[in-house]
């Protein structure tokens, strides 16, 4: 994956940079949305979108499509890399719950893109990467570089991995803890939006200092 399988030559890939564990939370948020969501990349933030006639709408006015599900790549790895390693998971092995989530969110997206088997392929492929870790196969040829990856420099990615406080990330395992065991998850994912909606504005400053 040496080039970006993108047709414009003009686009800024700095503004599809995104924070790591926030497509960890909304891959985990998207696990509990309706068949038929989708999401959309605008300026560093991943937007959750549910079906209807505003994500038609939306997805038109925005030009999105489905081949912005490559900038999940690189942030998902080095998710997995920072949240999953034993240093980060003996101390708080919960996070391990939040990454299963996040699977079965790209599972809901699986069922979403069902007839388009090339998008089943890319994100098993990002189910095998998270696994990888989850399970520490550690299987380091999984991951590829591409030509987004050197856009995420020690820089940027120690600004947004040191964003997520103790008490931030205790907030969101707890959200996801009673997300698991709730009837009604659904509806009450919201709480866990908007969270996540406000830590979105938080994060597009840090890319845009770093």
């Amino acid at each position: 994956m040496n080039e970006i399988p993108d047709n414009s030559k003009n686009t800024n890939y700095k503004l599809f940079v995104l924070d790591p564990l926030s497509v960890i939370i909304k891959l985990a948020i998207l696990s509990n949305k309706p068949i038929g969501t989708k999401f959309r990349i605008n300026d560093n933030v991943m937007y959750i979108q549910e079906p209807g006639y505003f994500q038609s709408v939306c997805r038109i006015y925005y030009n999105s499509n489905k081949t912005e599900l490559q900038y999940l790549y690189n942030p998902i790895n080095f998710a997995c890399n920072y949240f999953l390693c034993s240093r980060f998971t003996d101390k708080t092995p919960s996070i391990k719950k939040l990454f299963s989530c996040a699977i079965q969110g790209l599972d809901k997206l699986k069922d979403t893109y069902k007839t388009c088997p090339v998008i089943v392929l890319c994100l098993n492929l990002y189910i095998n990467l998270i696994e990888n870790s989850l399970e520490e196969y550690m299987i380091d040829k999984i991951f590829k570089k591409d030509a987004m990856t050197s856009i995420y420099d020690d820089n940027i990615l120690k600004n947004l991995n040191s964003f997520w406080t103790t008490d931030r990330i205790k907030v969101v395992l707890d959200m996801i803890e009673f997300l698991c065991k709730d009837y009604s998850a659904s509806n009450n994912v919201q709480s866990l939006e908007i969270f996540i909606n406000n830590i979105d504005l938080e994060i597009v400053k840090l890319v845009n200092q770093s």
